[in-house]
């Protein structure tokens, strides 16, 4: 957040987001090299699931084959969307390079219910399976609403974990 705050333009800022997504990836995909080398992971039931920030790294990860089978998206870009032509342009591609599914969430009164809708669209027309779910508002602000990734697990778990599992299926 210093380095995007230190931008001396939008523009500048746009371009930064996508740059320091991208650093971020090369540390995900390698914190998940170590995860896949011990031997009591199962290299067949692994979920990545991020929220805010972690949503764009997850969308991220979907373009790769990396060994995620099932991904889980909350609130991913609801803040930087907006502002960020390049950001959107990133995310979007990778949406649409999807290898493995997708489950998009989010409450009604985050900040931005936009970025679900598109890249959701993108990962279905990429023939994976999807699901997006708006849930109803939770608290009664913009920053309370993006709260519900870490906050209201117990309204949405119980959809995640069902998607999840129905992906997580042999065949």
């Amino acid at each position: 957040m210093d380095q995007l705050n230190a931008a001396i333009s939008p523009e500048q800022r746009s371009r930064m987001l996508v740059s320091l997504n991208e650093v971020h990836l090369q540390d995900q995909l390698a914190a998940l090299t170590y995860l896949r080398s011990l031997p009591y992971v199962d290299q067949n039931r692994l979920v990545v699931m991020g929220a805010s920030f972690g949503g764009i790294q997850t969308l991220l990860a979907v373009e790769r084959r990396s060994g995620y089978r099932v991904a889980v998206i909350c609130s991913g870009a609801a803040q930087t969307w907006r502002g960020s032509p390049d950001l959107r342009a990133r995310l979007t591609a990778a949406a649409g390079k999807a290898t493995i599914p997708v489950f998009f969430l989010q409450a009604e009164n985050d900040y931005d219910l936009t970025p679900n809708r598109i890249l959701s669209e993108e990962v279905r027309k990429a023939g994976k399976s999807m699901e997006i779910k708006t849930y109803p508002a939770f608290g009664s602000s913009a920053q309370e609403g993006h709260s519900f990734c870490w906050r209201g697990t117990n309204i949405w778990g119980p959809d995640v974990l069902k998607f999840i599992e129905a992906n997580l299926k042999p065949g």
